[in-house]
């Protein structure tokens, strides 16, 4: 390298104790460090002094220029002989003005959409709906099919399994069936083949609709509902099935006159006429509930005529409510033990209530001698006057009368005929002492 290039770059100074002179760049602040030829701390100075050429093939240079630090010094550098001094040339930023200007990189190109990226991403989603779609499809099919009921063909071979499905559920079919055909007929000869003992309850039949007529379109057979009597009734043949109706409003002639506020409000009291046009239940349409039992028998099952007309048409008010005397009448009801009327009470009697099945509100107090056939019968549910005695209810069936008394008419049990149902669970009994 020329010396003219060499002194544009570096300078050089004497060190004060050895008077050795040490080349540093020529940029370089004022510094302190040890001496390359005598190891003793000097300080560089800002005038310069001529360089010195270099040989062209010096050994490696051994000079070394430290700041002043805090910790000790390092030991003395033995001295180096001029000759073996090398001059380091770097270029100078007078000569090379580009040398000051910031380093310039160039701008990262703005980054472009990976189109190969893109596609891929978008073969993924429309996978996705694909496969979604596939599954939602198959679900919907998969829900839509009719599966058959599997069949058990054990209950073909097995009686038991048979009979404990019959009476579990499957007599539910063969009664919805029964009751239908029973009320599709229009006369009372073709309802008797679905009644139970129709052959001895034929002449009875036909003269109940010749005065009623038969009208069965209120009672559809799809509105009847399943009753589950006991396990023990169901294994002895009997179901049910009833039909329940409501109260209703014919709203064609509900016109009531408005009362006054101080009638409503209690302060008056209504007259006769307003009291009478005013009052709700004279507008209302009867409850209509009617009990419908099913007996197995060999020809299959069969309707219980006579608790299915009781309900139905009321016989049992309109007995109790039409006295006649004479008047006999046989009815399936609800007995229980009562306390008598006021001023009715009779020594030697016991007052029992007789109630319809079906509707509660149909009942009647009689007043039972205790000695008589009817009142040794009763006498099971017999609880007033005993020491924890509670009101005991059964079924049962009896025969009403109207008898002639010095006063009125008085309803009394002419002949007490079985416990529960006569032709469904009781056998007739006769006119004596019975028991349970």
């Amino acid at each position: 390298m020329a010396d003219s290039a060499i002194s544009n770059y570096q300078r050089g100074f004497c060190c004060k104790h050895c008077k050795g002179k040490i080349l540093i760049p020529k940029n370089l602040s004022q510094s302190t460090g040890p001496c390359p030829h005598c190891g003793e701390v000097t300080t560089s100075v800002v005038d310069e002094i001529p360089v010195l050429p270099v040989a062209s093939s010096p050994p490696p240079l051994a000079v070394t220029i430290r700041r002043k630090s805090v910790g000790p010094l390092s030991p003395p550098t033995p001295p180096v002989s001029p000759e073996w001094r090398q001059t380091v040339e770097l270029p100078s930023r007078e000569v090379h003005p580009s040398l000051n200007q910031p380093n310039k990189r160039p701008a990262a190109k703005s980054a472009e959409p990976h189109r190969s990226g893109l596609i891929s991403a978008i073969l993924v989603q429309l996978t996705l709906i694909l496969l979604g779609g596939g599954a939602v499809w198959f679900a919907a099919r998969e829900l839509g099919r009719k599966t058959e009921p599997p069949t058990l063909k054990i209950a073909e071979k097995d009686p038991a399994v048979v009979e404990a499905n019959y009476i579990r559920s499957g007599w539910q079919k063969d009664a919805y069936q029964l009751l239908r055909s029973y009320l599709g007929a229009t006369d009372a000869e073709d309802k008797l083949p679905f009644i139970l003992n129709g052959s001895g309850l034929a002449t009875k039949v036909e003269t109940f609709y010749r005065d009623r007529g038969i009208s069965d379109a209120d009672t559809p057979a799809d509105a009847f509902s399943i009753y589950e009597l006991s396990e023990d009734d169901r294994k002895r043949g009997l179901f049910m099935m009833i039909y329940d109706q409501p109260p209703q409003f014919n709203m064609k002639e509900f016109f009531r006159p408005l009362a006054s506020l101080e009638v409503q409000y209690g302060v008056d009291e209504a007259d006769l006429l307003l009291s009478t046009l005013a009052r709700a239940g004279n507008f209302a349409l009867e409850p209509l509930r009617v009990q419908a039992f099913f007996k197995r028998t060999p020809g299959g099952l069969k309707l219980d005529w006579e608790i299915y007309a009781q309900t139905k048409y009321r016989t049992l008010r309109d007995f109790v409510e039409l006295p006649e005397t004479g008047r006999t009448g046989v009815f399936r009801v609800l007995v229980v033990e009562d306390v008598p009327e006021k001023g009715r009470a009779v020594a030697g009697t016991h007052t029992y209530r007789v109630v319809d099945p079906a509707n509660t509100g149909d009942s009647a107090r009689i007043n039972v001698k205790v000695d008589s056939d009817a009142g040794r019968a009763l006498s099971t549910l017999n609880w007033r006057g005993i020491k924890e005695g509670h009101p005991l209810t059964r079924t049962a069936t009896l025969e009403l009368k109207w008898s002639a008394s010095a006063t009125a008419n008085e309803l009394e049990i002419s002949r007490f005929v079985c416990w529960e149902f006569l032709g469904l669970g009781g056998l007739e009994t006769p006119a004596k002492v019975t028991t349970q």
